[in-house]
């Protein structure tokens, strides 16, 4: 019977290693018992950020941390940590802590915590392997350009990578404070050039802050050096874009009091595009008499604000087709958001929108016309020589939906 048992663990053995079963990155939990052995070990730790409900971050557990390839690099030069950030309370308090602003956020420190480099999203295996090494490079990680920006570089090339980086790993509050103590040490003449104008834009200077205000009380120096239209182009994408961030807040929070008072400082400003924003954003309150969202007064309230505003700004479609899909699911439950994208591409064919034209037609349960749209973003990523990954898997949940929902 001893004899039969080491043959079945043999068999099973062999069997895991032609299987390609093997083990990936090795997690502990617990950051501060991780920061002591790595200190021990002259190591980094590797932090993965996580929630519960983060679509990106389950893909990661699920197909990127368990490969051997990662596994033999993650578990060789780190040791590794898990961190889910919307448990009962540890994980919420780091998350506080590091000041994580989006999932999964991978991160890196050195013994006694402090970042060594850190980023956003999910990247493939050798994505994950390649942002390993750059974290290990003392001339490549962000603990280096911290440094480098702490000893006084302000070269040009250098703070576009900077600023750049920080923007990546969602540090902004970091970004927006380095910037203005920046920005107040400049001329003038210097204020209004064209790279620091570049400057605000990669660091998404936001409205009532020093630097943007600076920027609409000087905006004739402004168009000397970088143009009329995207100045004011700039300006008011700014205003929507923060108003709308601040209303979906509120709206979160059930308190609207500070998107309601920054609203009131905008219209003060007496921009004619100010009855307009008011409107898009009333589109968003779409609470029934029972105080329940409709996605009935949704689509009636977006059909009529685009048919007098559509065509001033794209992004308001996507903004609100993007808004329906996740308010519907079921065969055409959502028709007006289709037509709202079919208006869209007909007038701009733009390979950016299809992704919505997708998205849309997909919670519609339209699995032909969704394949359709598919296949011509998947041609045209060949056409760029880019990844498939991201809609091979899009189509292929077409077909999974299929089989479950039938059609």
């Amino acid at each position: 019977m001893l004899h039969l048992k080491y043959i079945i663990l043999s068999i099973c053995l062999l069997f895991m290693g032609h299987s390609g079963w093997s083990q990936g990155i090795v997690f502990h939990t617990n950051l501060e018992e991780s920061l002591k052995e790595a200190k021990q070990q002259k190591k980094l730790v590797f932090v993965d950020f996580y929630t519960s409900w983060c679509g990106p971050c389950k893909a990661l557990s699920a197909n990127v941390f368990p490969q051997q390839i990662v596994g033999d690099f993650y578990n060789e030069k780190f040791i590794s940590v898990k961190i889910q950030c919307d448990d009962s309370g540890y994980g919420v308090a780091l998350g506080k802590q590091y000041k994580v602003a989006a999932y999964p956020t991978l991160m890196f420190l050195d013994g006694n915590g402090d970042i060594v480099h850190s980023t956003a999203g999910a990247p493939d295996a050798q994505g994950l392997i390649e942002l390993g090494k750059t974290a290990l490079d003392p001339q490549k990680n962000q603990l280096s350009l911290l440094k480098e920006w702490d000893s006084g570089n302000r070269e040009e090339a250098f703070m576009r990578k900077y600023f750049s980086s920080l923007m990546r790993a969602y540090q902004n509050a970091k970004a927006h404070d380095d910037f203005e103590q920046y920005f107040a040490t400049l001329s003038k003449a210097e204020k209004a050039s064209s790279f620091t104008f570049e400057l605000m834009q990669t660091v998404k200077e936001l409205p009532f802050s020093p630097a943007f205000d600076y920027l609409e009380q000087n905006k004739a120096d402004y168009y000397q050096t970088v143009g009329k239209g995207k100045v004011d182009s700039t300006i008011a994408k700014s205003y929507l874009w923060y108003l709308k961030n601040l209303q979906y807040g509120g709206m979160m929070n059930k308190d609207l009091t500070e998107f309601n008072t920054k609203l009131a400082q905008f219209k003060a400003k007496n921009y004619p595009y100010y009855d307009e924003y008011v409107a898009f954003y009333d589109v968003f309150d779409f609470k029934n008499s029972d105080n329940k969202s409709d996605a009935e007064i949704f689509m009636t309230k977006g059909t009529a604000f685009l048919a007098k505003y559509g065509l001033n700004n794209d992004d308001y479609t996507i903004s609100l087709t993007m808004m329906l899909a996740n308010l519907i699911w079921g065969k055409d439950k959502g028709v007006a958001g289709i037509e709202w994208m079919e208006r869209l591409v007909d007038r701009n064919p733009d390979v950016r929108y299809l992704d919505s034209y997708f998205h849309i037609l997909f919670r519609n349960l339209r699995w032909d016309q969704a394949l359709e749209v598919a296949q011509r973003i998947k041609e045209e990523q060949i056409k760029q020589n880019r990844s498939t990954k991201d809609i091979d898997q899009k189509i292929q949940s077409i077909a999974d939906a299929r089989l479950k929902y039938g059609g």
